[in-house]
């Protein structure tokens, strides 16, 4: 293959990847700033499908209402901007209650898991009444022979 351009002609192709960088990361940028109120509105829904699963209603019921509330309410907010900046608002509502109850029915959790092991260990301990054994002839010492 012959070579139309000698080497100091030849026209570089670093320019052309310049510019198409430069667009790439202005389309990325411009990605960004039009979020839809949904993707807010999914991640609430996810929070709140998880602190379902985690049970926090038995643990902290009043984060689990409001979470509830809150995932409804964004829901339902939808049409003008001004309401899916509401909807925006209560997802993210929603989000923080489900992970908040989640903490706190996952510290209720820890906390009878410490109670159990302290009265496990309390049991166990020296000044505890001491376990009288029945002595057999299996655990009976051995008697010292003249």
């Amino acid at each position: 293959m012959i070579n139309r351009f000698p080497a100091a002609s030849r026209p570089s192709s670093r320019p052309l990847a310049a510019a198409g960088l430069s667009a790439l990361l202005a389309l990325a940028g411009c990605a960004g700033k039009n979020a839809k109120p949904g993707t807010t509105l999914a991640e609430a829904e996810t929070a709140v499908a998880r602190a379902e699963r985690a049970r926090i209603g038995d643990y902290d019921p009043a984060s689990w209402k409001a979470a509830r509330e809150n995932l409804a309410q964004a829901r339902a907010s939808s049409g003008s901007k001004e309401a899916d900046i509401a909807s925006r608002w209560f997802a993210a509502r929603a989000k923080a209650d489900a992970e908040l109850g989640m903490v706190r029915a996952e510290r209720a959790r820890l906390s009878a898991l410490t109670m159990s092991l302290k009265r496990e260990i309390a049991a166990l301990s020296p000044s505890a009444a001491p376990v009288v054994v029945p002595e057999t002839s299996e655990t009976a010492p051995p008697e010292a022979t003249p």
